[in-house]
């Protein structure tokens, strides 16, 4: 038996292995997207499985200050406070007499968002704003790498050019301006493929991360944006940061959701080490077997089992879901792994015991040896 520390390596090595990778995106230390299963009384027998059987990418972020500047000059605050009803919580960005604000209203009225960024003038002021590197403390990283020590591999997940773009504004105004602003766009995403570019080399260059999640490339797919535009806002950007990362010894993995058919020779275009997730219908447009073919064998496929199948599906269904992925992904380099991490603080006995059928398919089907 491989160490999943081993096992990972090799796979992304090409070497062989003695069964494929089961991975549940649950980190090994606490992060702030995930649920902190390993404290929640309800994760309690799929934490045992995962610490027994799974293969696990401590994922990690930092604090990458606004649209990846440290300047002391911008002025971040958070605040929550409650206004008829409703519990508002205000994120605000000032740079002298130029301010910015996120307004997430909650309650009585429903939810309601403002956004940053609502018209495409003030994407331009952020510009204008001054840029110094984000530098993070990576002091804890050398810690819980020696706490993770062989049950994985140290993930780092600093994003790409398309990742703050993308949160600045609604998910309506970003197709929109990717419409009727598209060079205005394009040069807001040259200068943060500047800015994150740097991250990635003081990370780097400090041997800060085994594996580096990258997302962002899913923003600049169908249906949101024509994908015609892939390679001029997502490809381009995401293959430099890879072959940065690829340089160095490292290994990347592109994260995409949805219909990714159409943007496949774009993702060929990054050459990613790995790609998560491929989802096939009804959800996204794209089996691993099709995925395969333009991708080629080497490139290590993620995936696909939806974490709403695990939520309501039965334990045989489950069990079929997983054979059925291992039998397309054993066509080349591949991870058995869900479509989405452990985000809920409860789950039901019913997941639960889905979670463990996934486990137990993934080492009854996946045995290569």
């Amino acid at each position: 038996m491989l160490t999943s520390r081993e096992r990972l390596t090799r796979l992304f090595n090409g070497q062989d292995i003695d069964r494929i990778p089961i991975w549940l995106l649950a980190p090994y230390h606490k992060v702030d997207y995930y649920a902190d299963i390993y404290n929640l009384p309800c994760y309690k027998r799929v934490v045992e499985y995962i610490d027994k059987y799974c293969d696990t990418f401590d994922r990690r972020n930092f604090d990458l200050g606004f649209c990846y500047s440290y300047s002391p000059e911008i002025i971040r605050e958070k605040k929550r406070y409650e206004s008829d009803g409703n519990i508002i919580d205000e994120e605000r960005v000032t740079y002298k007499d130029f301010s910015l604000s996120k307004i997430i209203s909650r309650g009585r009225d429903g939810t309601k968002v403002k956004y940053f960024v609502e018209e495409i003038e003030q994407l331009e002021k952020i510009l204008e704003m001054p840029y110094e590197p984000v530098e993070p403390d990576i002091s804890q990283y050398w810690i819980e790498k020696a706490e993770l020590g062989d049950r994985g591999l140290m993930m780092i997940d600093v994003g790409d050019p398309l990742t703050p773009l993308y949160h600045l504004m609604s998910a309506e105004n970003f197709s929109l301006f990717s419409v009727t602003d598209y060079d205005k766009i394009l040069n807001f995403l040259d200068e943060m493929y500047k800015r994150v570019y740097n991250l990635y080399k003081y990370l780097l260059d400090r041997d800060i991360g085994e594996v580096f999640f990258i997302v962002g490339a899913e923003f600049a797919g169908p249906p949101l944006v024509s994908p015609d535009k892939f390679n001029d806002m997502s490809s381009r950007y995401v293959k430099g940061i890879c072959d940065l990362i690829r340089d160095y010894g490292k290994k990347s993995i592109v994260h995409y959701h949805g219909n990714l058919f159409k943007i496949l020779e774009g993702m060929k275009k990054i050459n990613p080490d790995g790609l998560h997730t491929v989802e096939a219908p009804p959800v996204g447009d794209c089996t691993i077997l099709q995925a395969r073919e333009v991708l080629g064998k080497d490139v290590v496929l993620i995936g696909n089992i939806q974490y709403d199948d695990l939520a309501h599906r039965g334990k045989e269904e489950i069990d079929e879901m997983v054979k059925q992925a291992i039998n397309e992904g054993k066509s080349g380099r591949f991870i058995l792994s869900v479509t989405a991490g452990p985000y809920e603080e409860y789950i039901s006995e019913k997941m639960v015991e889905n979670y463990i059928a996934f486990v137990e398919a993934g080492i009854k089907y996946g045995r290569l040896t």
